[in-house]
């Protein structure tokens, strides 16, 4: 998803300070903009760990407690209630050309000619005082009809500075409520490269509240879809 393999350049900098150079670049790609996307200060967005699919989880080992090793994996989710019908949610997360509309840090989302399960995602963002932008290709895998899409990124479409590769898979889960409504969960895992190895606990906050804040706006923007719709 957005940890999907990037294609990028690192300016250069020197010996001694490369690797933190790299580390805080990644840090602030992974956060392309907290303020403009959780909202002003202030504003409390808080994530649920315990959903309609259980307390939330890590693969591989709990983080909670130490900085993961190079290849681990890191889990990170995001929930809300939306007051519409499930199938109205359903169509709009199907629709992966509509997802910038909730998600302001994908400026595009474009459906591969001659296989409709490959997309190719495009992140913009400004860091070190200069435009960046990535794109990476993401594979869908056969829905669960208003029960979950998923997907996983396409190994080899992009990377991180010097080669560096991080993989992703990703999932959105629907659950039908008793009153119309439905509840709707993203979830995303992403591989940690070594040199965020030791950042990755402080990755998670962060992440979950990006995450967190789409799901909001997709909420709203859900009832507006509908709203306008239903006339």
């Amino acid at each position: 998803f957005f940890f999907s393999s990037a294609r990028f350049s690192v300016p250069a900098a020197p010996p001694t300070h490369r690797g933190r150079a790299v580390t805080s670049m990644a840090i602030s790609l992974a956060v392309p903009s907290r303020a403009g996307l959780l909202g002003a200060p202030g504003t409390r967005l808080t994530t649920p760990r315990n959903s309609f699919l259980g307390p939330q989880k890590r693969l591989g080992r709990d983080t909670s407690s130490f900085a993961p090793h190079a290849g681990q994996w890191l889990e990170n989710s995001a929930q809300i209630d939306v007051p519409t019908p499930i199938e109205t949610a359903w169509e709009l997360w199907e629709d992966r050309e509509r997802i910038p509309q909730w998600m302001p840090w994908i400026t595009s989302v474009v459906i591969q000619d001659g296989d409709a399960s490959l997309s190719k995602w495009t992140l913009s963002t400004h860091q070190f005082n200069r435009d960046w932008e990535f794109s990476w290709l993401a594979k869908n895998m056969t829905p669960l009809k208003y029960q979950k899409i998923h997907w996983r990124s396409v190994p080899g479409s992009g990377s991180l500075g010097g080669g560096l590769e991080i993989q992703n898979q990703g999932q959105i889960r629907f659950q039908r409520k008793s009153d119309g409504s439905c509840a709707v969960k993203l979830t995303i895992s992403y591989e940690v490269p070594g040199a965020l190895a030791p950042f990755a606990n402080l990755l998670t906050p962060v992440v979950e509240g990006i995450l967190q804040a789409d799901m909001v706006r997709f909420r709203d923007y859900a009832v507006e879809t509908t709203t306008v719709d239903g006339g």
